[in-house]
């Protein structure tokens, strides 16, 4: 780089002589003096310019340096970012899966009731069903329909203990 300065000044300075004019010696020498001028502003200027080059190496260093710590950092965002998002899913599920719990929970406690409920109501109809027949006041169809309502009522009893043992069996899935 610093070659092609020093020929161009050169060659310049060579071109201008050739093809100048008969001068006096003060122009010529003025000539001298400005391509001399010249040629040590150009040569100043590339000594600079290696200083210049130095710095613009160590700046790109700079550079290529804090890109990496930026690129870095983005990682270490993204992969932070990514972390939140799997711990909010974790407790999404947690959260769901809690609710299940507790709604198996509830169902299992209304069933409970219903089953206690229609236990109550059986142990009634048939104390009142024993109180009839022991007084002698039902004839035989009657009696019918009072055994045919106790068997529904025990049949719907044994149901509900089906709903039960499933809605049992649902939570003990859902709590594991």
């Amino acid at each position: 780089m610093k070659l092609k300065l020093i020929l161009t000044a050169v060659l310049l300075s060579s071109f201008q002589l050739f093809f100048a004019q008969n001068t006096t010696n003060e122009t010529i020498n003025t000539v001298k003096a400005d391509t001399i001028n010249k040629l040590n502003t150009v040569v100043a200027s590339t000594s600079t310019t290696a200083v210049d080059k130095e710095t613009l190496r160590k700046e790109a260093k700079e550079l290529k340096a804090k890109m990496r710590e930026e690129k870095k950092a983005l990682k270490e965002a993204k992969k932070a970012e990514q972390e939140k998002k799997d711990f909010e899913k974790e407790q999404k599920a947690f959260t769901k899966q809690q609710d299940r719990i507790l709604s198996g929970e509830k169902t299992v406690n209304k069933i409970k009731t219903k089953i206690s409920r229609e236990e109550k109501s059986l142990a009634k109809n048939k104390e009142k069903f024993e109180k009839k027949k022991s007084r002698g006041k039902l004839d035989p169809t009657e009696i019918e329909q009072e055994n045919i309502k106790i068997s529904k009522q025990q049949i719907k009893i044994n149901k509900l203990n089906d709903d039960l043992t499933k809605a049992e069996e649902k939570l003990s899935k859902s709590r594991s």
